[in-house]
């Protein structure tokens, strides 16, 4: 690739399954991890955690659950069942509690869950079946986009208010926004949500809860319109990266979008990626370095982590997965240096941790299956009952050579998993 980047662990070799799982940890050395153990005890205080979040369908539990992880150790300290399976949770910043918010799939709704006894403690009905959410920096509020609803809300998220889960604001936007995601700058004072059925980007103060701005996303190279459709801004508040869906029946395998932040009410696209810059086919998502130097956008469909230099506006690298690992979300240890990245696998029952900044995969943990998304919390280790482990030689078949599970993913926006 050049310039452009570099498959930093194919070691120059074309990527398959045999040679991923040869080349880690020795593939079955993996599955030793134990990812179905039974919940540790409560350790008596505060921990840093990586929550996977496991779809459960096909697997050898049936049912959702939850997979711990130490982020240090890289061991797995529990499986839990869970009320439901979340892609993309509005978690990602340094807060010390047990909750996880989500617009869990097709539910309708909005909901809080508390990590440490699995119940729902908040429940938001939206009017929208697909519900995109992000907590601001200080953790009072959750911002929901609700797509079908062309709906934005504002929701109480501080679990010691008064008015915990109930609904601030809301903002209808009558141009049929639908909006496929939201995401909120590093201040806690925009929130920006691509706009999907318009081609727009649309920044929305905050405080005030109205639209700020509206911006037209100017066409492609070959003058089609762009879809955009998910977003990341930076923790830094330097910038801010756009997925932007490939038309149906086109050529083109979406495009990646980075904005300058210098004026938030107005980003500005300083570039836009595409396969020919070295991106990886389907930009889904994406998370930013803490420090905001790097922007690592999840393809999809070529199953890696394209990584973007915020300052060169480039593909500098790619850390590539087994393929067919489909992968649709990922998360950093928030508060830190961010010297992981943590990449669930739904295609391999698997968790990848990416070591950054050398863009490797530096481990392959086995947790539950069809695992789609993870949040970072700090939070106790909980101590309700977990799930038993099931024959490993099916857990084995699943991270070795991929898995067949109904078409269509939990979240209606990222397509076949």
């Amino acid at each position: 690739m050049g310039d452009a980047g570099h498959r930093v662990n194919a070691a120059g070799r074309p990527l398959t399954r045999r040679t991923f799982l040869k080349g880690t940890l020795g593939g079955a050395a993996l599955l030793a991890l134990g990812p179905w153990r039974p919940a540790a005890a409560a350790g008596g205080g505060t921990r840093d955690l990586i929550v996977v979040s496991n779809h459960g369908k096909g697997g050898p539990v049936a049912g959702p659950s939850v997979t711990l992880v130490d982020p240090d150790s890289l061991e797995v300290l529990a499986t839990l069942p869970f009320a439901g399976a979340f892609s993309f949770p509005a978690t990602r910043w340094d807060n010390a509690r047990d909750l996880i918010w989500s617009g869990f799939a097709d539910s309708g709704e909005v909901s809080a869950f508390r990590l440490s006894s699995g119940e729902r403690v908040a429940r938001v009905p939206t009017g929208s079946k697909q519900n995109y959410t992000e907590i601001t920096p200080d953790g009072s509020a959750v911002v929901a986009a609700a797509r079908s609803r062309s709906r934005y809300l504002k929701i109480s998220a501080d679990p010691t208010a008064a008015d915990f889960g109930s609904v601030l604001a809301t903002l209808d936007d009558e141009h049929a926004a639908e909006p496929c995601d939201v995401t909120i700058d590093a201040r806690g004072r925009f929130a920006y949500a691509p706009d999907r059925g318009n081609g727009t980007l649309v920044v929305i103060d905050l405080a005030a809860f109205e639209v700020a701005a509206r911006m037209k996303v100017a066409p492609g190279s070959v003058a089609e319109p762009v879809r955009p459709y998910m977003a990341t801004a930076s923790p830094s508040g330097n910038a801010l990266f756009v997925e932007n869906a490939a038309l149906p029946g086109s050529s083109g395998t979406g495009s990646e979008s980075v904005y300058d932040l210098s004026d938030p009410v107005h980003p500005r696209e300083e570039a836009r990626l595409t396969a020919a810059d070295g991106l990886g086919r389907t930009p889904l998502t994406s998370e930013v370095t803490p420090d905001g130097r790097y922007g690592m956008v999840i393809c999809r469909d070529s199953s890696e982590v394209s990584v973007v230099d915020t300052r060169k506006l480039a593909v500098v690298a790619s850390a590539a997965f087994p393929e067919g690992s489909n992968p649709v979300a990922a998360t950093f240890r928030y508060g830190e240096a961010g010297s992981r990245l943590f990449v669930p696998l739904p295609g391999r029952d698997a968790l990848a941790v990416v070591a950054v900044p050398e863009f490797r995969v530096e481990k392959l943990i086995g947790v539950g299956s069809q695992p789609v998304g993870v949040v970072y919390l700090k939070a106790p280790v909980p101590a309700r009952a977990g799930l038993q482990a099931p024959d490993p030689s099916a857990l084995g078949v699943a991270l070795a050579e991929g898995r067949t599970f109904p078409a269509g993913c939990p979240d209606p926006c990222c397509g076949e998993l």
